[in-house]
């Protein structure tokens, strides 16, 4: 029992440092994610059997992989659920099984990290060891923030004809310098452009640390109401268009109601 498990030390030792240094095998995933925020990345592998599905994240700082060496260097973070970094608290890793059908298994792994940093951008990696080795990359990038102005837009019930509005999309981001964003737009989950729709304007503007996306939207205030997105994969931000509601004038039509109710009551006391 003793010399199996030695052997089996071994050979995850064996995994683990040939893991560590690993060729570029496809296009990484790109996710995007705010500075402080939680980041959570994903891997699903298919095997007959659980026990035997052995599941390696790495990670390589983003300043690294700038260099583009015929082998890039990675850091081992987790080896199935087992941390290869315990100093480092932030980092946490959840697993899970799903039964396909009666061959079949579907295994999760989920690596988590929170309260992400500059430090944090660069690529990701899980990497499983079935019979043919699996991995994914994601490309992580860290911006300061994504946001949408103005907060609010309420169009006045008398409006009559064409009615404008004006959507600012912002990101924020210390490196626009060496690398693009794709900011989209959406109305009542519709994707919006100049050329799928003839009522929007987009424009785009640069400066040193950020983009700015700015909708043009007209039409009929009936049309043009409802909820906006300005999305920069993942992140999403969100507005309502809607119709200002006319309190006075409810208020006049409510007074009048119960004017008239305490007439008519007034007059059947007599």
């Amino acid at each position: 029992m003793y010399i199996h498990q030695q052997f089996v030390d071994i050979w995850l030792l064996v995994i683990l440092m040939n893991g560590i240094i690993v060729e570029g095998r496809s296009s990484p995933k790109r996710v995007t994610v705010e500075y402080g925020s939680d980041l959570s990345l994903s891997c699903t592998f298919q095997n007959q059997d659980s026990e035997h599905t052995i599941v390696q994240w790495l990670f390589q700082n983003v300043s690294e992989s700038f260099h583009r060496l015929s082998k890039s260097h990675w850091r081992p973070l987790f080896l199935n659920t087992q941390s290869l970094i315990p100093r480092e608290t932030r980092y946490s890793i959840q697993q899970k099984i799903q039964q396909i059908n009666q061959t079949f298994l579907a295994y999760t792994t989920i690596l988590t990290l929170t309260k992400v940093t500059d430090a944090d951008e660069g690529l990701y990696m899980c990497k499983s060891f079935l019979r043919k080795t699996i991995q994914m990359t994601y490309q992580v990038r860290i911006i300061q923030s994504l946001d949408i102005t103005p907060k609010e837009i309420l169009i006045p019930p008398n409006e009559i004809g064409q009615y404008s509005i004006q959507l600012n999309c912002i990101l924020n981001d210390n490196h626009t310098n060496r690398r693009q964003h794709e900011i989209y737009w959406w109305h009542n989950n519709k994707r919006l452009g100049s050329r799928t729709n003839r009522y929007a304007r987009i424009t785009k503007n640069l400066t040193q640390q950020s983009i700015i996306s700015t909708l043009f939207y007209t039409g009929d205030p009936a049309y043009i109401i409802g909820n906006y997105v300005c999305e920069s994969e993942p992140l999403r931000r969100y507005i309502t268009v809607e119709i200002k509601s006319n309190h006075s004038t409810n208020f006049i039509i409510s007074w009048s109601l119960i004017t008239i109710m305490w007439i008519v009551q007034y007059e059947n006391i007599d």
